[in-house]
C-alpha cells in the first residue's frame, strides 16, 4: 500500500457516516450497522458531556464534583452517602471519590460527619451550598440541556424505548461474553 495524502476533509474523517464509507471502500460487504450505531452513541456521549462539564463549571465545580453533588442531594431523606456508597452509586473509585470531597469540603459543599451507624463509620453530607449548586443545575438540566427539552413527550418516550432496546441489546451481549 502506497502512502498518500489524505483526501478526506476533516468532517469526512471523524463523522461515523465518513469513517463508515471509507471502510465499505476497505472491507466491501461489511455490515457496518454496529460501527454507526455506537459511534453515534459515542458522538452524543460526548455532546452531553461537554454540556454537563458547562453546567457544572457555571458553579465552579468540575463535572466529577457536580456528580457527587447530584447523588448526594437525591439521597433524601438525610442528603449523606458514606464514601464507599458514593463512589458505587458514581462508578469511579474510591480514591477519586476522596479527591472530590476533599475538595467539595474545601469549597464548603459538603462535609464529613460521624455515622451514627457504624463505629469510626463517617458518611458525606451536603451542606446547604452544595444542595443549591445541585439544585440549580438539575433545573438547568431538566430546562434547557443539549436541546432536549425541544423533543416531544412523545418524541422522549421513543427515544427513551430505543435507549432501553440499545442498554438491554448491550448488557446481553456483554453477559454473554463474560459466560
Amino acid at each position: 500500500m502506497a502512502l498518500q495524502a489524505d483526501r478526506h476533509s476533516p468532517a469526512e474523517v471523524s463523522e461515523p457516516s465518513g469513517i463508515a464509507e471509507a471502510w465499505a471502500r476497505e472491507l466491501p460487504g461489511l455490515d457496518l450497522m454496529p460501527f454507526l450505531v455506537s459511534g453515534g452513541i459515542l458522538r452524543l456521549a460526548q455532546q452531553v458531556e461537554r454540556a454537563f462539564t458547562a453546567v457544572a463549571r457555571s458553579s465552579g465545580i468540575g463535572p466529577g464534583d457536580l456528580r457527587v453533588l447530584l447523588a448526594l442531594r437525591r439521597s433524601a431523606p438525610d442528603y449523606a452517602m458514606s464514601p464507599t456508597a458514593l463512589f458505587k452509586r458514581l462508578m469511579i473509585t474510591s480514591g477519586a471519590v476522596s479527591k472530590q470531597v476533599d475538595r467539595l469540603a474545601e469549597l464548603g459543599l459538603v462535609e464529613r460527619v460521624s455515622d451514627p451507624d457504624v463505629l469510626r463509620g463517617v458518611l458525606i453530607g451536603l451542606k446547604p451550598a452544595g444542595s443549591t449548586i445541585a439544585e440549580d443545575a438539575m433545573r438547568r438540566i431538566s430546562t434547557s440541556f443539549c436541546g432536549l427539552e425541544n423533543l416531544s413527550a412523545a418524541e422522549a418516550g421513543r427515544a427513551l424505548d430505543l435507549l432501553g432496546l440499545l442498554q438491554r441489546t448491550m448488557d446481553t451481549a456483554e453477559t454473554a461474553e463474560r459466560a
